[in-house]
């Protein structure tokens, strides 16, 4: 495995599981880690095409993947609080 899927595989973990750790959301811990793992993975897309050098590690956009992670699981966590309805 490259080391920069490592990379962005601990921030797709750390990510969520620390924001579940602050706030207690996502409930979902997977559901986040889902949300994490595909926005880091679209963060190093996007920093590879547009050239981004800044927050890299090696060949892994860390802080565009860590910014990104971050993003997603606050969104997935605040959609977790709209509460449903009830019928």
């Amino acid at each position: 495995m490259p080391p920069a899927l490592v990379i962005l595989a601990l921030v797709a973990i750390g990510v969520p599981s620390g924001v579940r750790a602050l706030f207690g959301r996502p409930r979902s811990l997977l559901a986040g880690w889902v949300a994490g793992a595909t926005a880091a993975v679209f963060a190093q897309s996007v920093g590879e095409l547009a050239g981004w050098r800044g927050g890299t590690l090696g060949d892994a956009q860390l802080g565009l993947g860590v910014a990104a992670a971050l993003v997603a699981c606050l969104t997935l966590a605040a959609f977790e609080m709209v509460r449903r309805p009830r019928r």
